[in-house]
Parts: C-alpha cells; structure tokens; sequence
C-alpha cells in the first residue's frame, strides 16, 4: 500500500511538473521570408496581425512595420512579411531599444540608450513632441555606460508603461534594478526594486553584458521580465548568450522563473541568438497566451557561414 502511495504522489508531481512548463518552439530564421538583417531590438503588437520593430543602429528615429501570422491553434510560426519602414525623415541618433504600443493614445513610444528618453511616434512614424517623464535618479548622468533604456511595455489593463535600465544605476549594487511604472499622463508612478539573478560568465572577454532586455505585461498585471546575459569571447569563437524568461508580481515582489535557454558561437554552431525584443502575440483558441522574442544579430555581423542571425521565437505560456 505504502508503494502504491508513494506511486500515485510521484505521478502528481510529474503532472503538476508538466501542467507548468512553458513550451517555446525552435527559433525560426527571419531570412527565410527576405527580412533584411538589421539589429533588431524591440517589438510591439499594433493591432490586426501587425508589429512595430525597433532596430537600433538606423540612420533615422522610427521603426519597421512586420506583418507576423501564427497559427491560431499551435502558436507555430506561419510566415513574417516586411511591410516596410515609417520614419521621422531627418537624422537622428538615439540607439532605440525598447517599444511599445499605446492603444488610448494610438502610438507608439521608443526608449532610446543613448539618450536615455522615451519618446512618443505616430503610427506613420513621425515624432509627436512628446516623450514619458523619466524619474531624476534615471536620468543620463547616473547610468552606467551604454547600459540605460532597453525595456518598456505598456500594461493595457492598468495603463501603466513599464520600463528598467539594462543594468543598475550608478549609485546601486551590481544587481539592483529599478522597475519604474508610467502613466497615461506621462508622469512617473511607483518605483519597484527587482534584483538580477548573479552572471553565470566569470569571464568577461571582448565584452560582457547583463541586465533586464525586454519587459512584457500581462493581462493580469504581473511582468514577464527577459534577463539576458552575452559572453563575447575576444575571438568571438566560444561567445555565449544566455536567456531567462521570469513572471515577476508587481505587488509580492514574487519572481518565478519560466523558462531559460542558452546559445553559442563556434565554428560548428552559429546559432548564437542574442534576443532583445518582447511582446504579446496572439491567443491562441485554447486560450493560451502566445510571446513572441527577436534577436539582435548587429546585422549579420560576420562573413561567410560565419555570422550571426536573425531568429525569431515564439513561447507559449500555459497559464
């Protein structure tokens, strides 16, 4: 009877094991339907099977408008469409990270690392002349170097903009974070702490980095936080890029981890993806909810066989 008992617990613990696993299907090559490579940094859903995408070394403040279809019911990708490029029309340098759409407000807004503001586009492209008021202590000056705005999301139920540095403010400890909430208004909310998990390069190579990417609210208020970390080794043969996807409650402060995945770059395996962007795809007819994640590939930095790629992933939540 005791081993009977002890059966029937192991299988609950299998199936309640399974009932929490976060499926993510392969990463799909966004050069299988003639998407120019570019240094793609941040996507948001702007209605009828459209997505806005950032890309942040373009010689003009905008982004690329992505028709994306997914099946409805296996949350596979189906094909990705350029529809091409909305823009400001004049230069302007801002390395564009994050972006998000607003739907009461019917643009969307694009946090700029260089400088460190977040400012509001029309959906043709064009700047509105407004941009979300950033708190004192996150400003330019107290950031560390090239490692400011890189998420932002807009939570639809709570209209509220969320966004974080990449890595902690000058005056933080190493994995300190500031989560800062937005309103519609513009104005700063609430501040949240959220602490990054420790690195787990302990070398730092070419170059090294690690912090919070992208951040995604869900629909019941809780944040998926994407924590990226990049090893690029001095040759770049044997860089790494690791990806952990968390569900962080705005409210306990609760932080669970749902999924992780890591990529290299060596002579034999050039997958190295190194993601930067995140929204909300589709629901799916079962009523799952669909992530949709794109890498930035500097371009297709390399030559030959020998570059990186531009990939494109899709994660489906069961909860």
């Amino acid at each position: 009877m005791k081993r009977l008992i002890l059966f029937f617990s192991l299988c609950i613990v299998f199936l309640n094991a399974v009932a929490k696993v976060h499926l993510y299907f392969h990463p799909y090559k966004l050069k299988k339907w003639g998407i120019t490579p570019a240094n793609y940094s941040g996507i948001t859903p702007i209605g009828e099977g459209l997505y806005a995408v950032v890309s942040d070394e373009e010689d003009e403040a905008g982004f690329y408008v992505w028709e994306i279809q997914i099946d409805s019911t296996t949350g596979k990708l189906i094909s990705v469409q350029q529809q091409g490029w909305r823009g400001t029309g004049y230069p302007i340098d801002r390395d564009a990270e994050g972006i998000a759409f607003c739907p009461p407000r019917q643009s969307v807004f694009i946090s700029g690392e260089a400088d460190q503001q977040i400012l509001e586009h029309r959906l043709d492209g064009n700047l509105t002349g407004n941009e979300l008021r950033i708190p004192d202590s996150m400003t330019k000056n107290n950031i560390m170097s090239n490692r400011g705005f890189e998420a932002l999301g807009y939570d639809e139920k709570r209209q509220l903009f969320w966004t974080t540095t990449e890595s902690n403010l000058r005056k933080d400890s190493t994995l300190q974070l500031r989560l800062q909430s937005i309103g519609l208004d513009l104005q700063p909310r609430q501040e949240i702490p959220y602490k990054l998990n420790p690195a787990q390069s302990k070398r730092k190579g070419r170059d090294h980095y690690h912090g919070v990417v992208a951040v995604t609210p869900l629909q019941d208020s809780t944040l998926l936080i994407l924590e990226r970390e990049a090893y690029i080794a001095k040759k770049y043969n044997g860089s790494r890029c690791w990806c952990s996807l968390f569900r962080f409650n705005t409210m306990t402060r609760e932080k669970i981890l749902l999924n992780e995945w890591k990529t290299r770059f060596t002579a034999t395996n050039t997958r190295f993806a190194n993601y930067e962007g995140m929204c909300l795809g589709p629901t799916l007819t079962d009523g799952r909810q669909t992530i949709v994640l794109v890498s930035d590939s500097q371009a297709g930095y390399g030559r030959g066989p020998w570059h990186l790629k531009d990939w494109l992933k899709i994660i489906i939540l069961n909860f």
